[in-house]
């Protein structure tokens, strides 16, 4: 009987130690506090998380393969507001933004995406400069509360001037691809998209709206559009939206835009 039990027991221990390490071992996001690990900053693990509470980033965080479900957030929360450099994230269901950039300097969001915020997906606002968005995503935001009327890809505002965004792309947003309402001077888009905007009630539904910049001034900044493509919005395809300064404009597409494909002179 000793025999046939030790017999066992060899036979249960040969087929634990047979199990791949990676099948044995915790997902993730079960073994970890998302917002904790935001907030602590560094790499995060890839892989799939709930995050239930808005996160303050302010150290560097490196997030390839991260994707957090924020809709369990509370109402009108966002995701993260952005104090540093965030590298790779996708955030879903935000109940406000996903990713607000405020109070900081030359920082810089790459590979980030966001998706059905209930705002602007990701935004840079409040007199900050010097940002740079690279290769970032917005798709599919939609505010119920104003029927799509705040839902950009993108938002420029309060002031923000300096901000540069390349290779990024906003499409399907209830409100504008890319809003520089109230935005400050030298906005530059380089190879940016705007595909499908303007589902909501209320939204506009431009690709790129280039204005009025300045916050708390009526005098207008400089934006910069090159080699950008606007396309199927309900809106404009680049509309200059009563800036006072002139935007700096060249290697353009527009095509199938509602209201007209290029407005640069109001």
């Amino acid at each position: 009987m000793k025999k046939i039990v030790s017999c066992l027991a060899s036979i249960a221990l040969s087929i634990l130690l047979s199990i791949p390490t990676t099948a044995m071992a915790a997902k993730p996001e079960e073994s970890y506090d998302i917002a904790s690990l935001l907030e602590a900053g560094g790499t995060i693990p890839a892989g799939y998380y709930q995050l239930t509470r808005g996160v303050k980033v302010t150290n560097d965080v490196y997030a390839d393969g991260v994707v957090i479900d924020a809709s369990g957030c509370p109402k009108n929360t966002i995701a993260i507001v952005a104090k540093a450099n965030i590298t790779g994230i996708t955030i879903n269901y935000p109940q406000r933004q996903g990713i607000s950039v405020q109070s900081c300097s030359g920082k810089t969001l790459e590979n980030c995406t966001v998706t059905h915020a209930q705002f602007a997906g990701i935004e840079v606002k409040n007199n900050v400069s010097d940002i740079t968005l690279r290769n970032c995503i917005s798709n599919d935001n939609y505010d119920y509360a104003g029927e799509g009327e705040n839902a950009d890809g993108f938002g420029i505002k309060n002031g923000a001037y300096n901000i540069t965004l390349i290779n990024c792309s906003a499409t399907g947003n209830s409100d504008d691809g890319f809003d520089c309402y109230s935005s400050g001077e030298n906005i530059i888009f380089r190879g940016c998209t705007a595909v499908g905007n303007g589902s909501g009630t209320n939204g506009d539904g431009n690709g790129f709206k280039l204005g009025p910049c300045s916050y708390k001034d009526n005098s207008g900044g400089l934006v910069t559009v090159t080699d950008c493509t606007a396309m199927n919005n309900s809106g404009w395809g680049f509309l200059r939206n009563h800036n006072k300064v002139e935007p700096i404009q060249y290697g353009n597409t527009a095509e199938n835009n509602r209201k007209g494909q290029f407005n640069w002179n109001q």
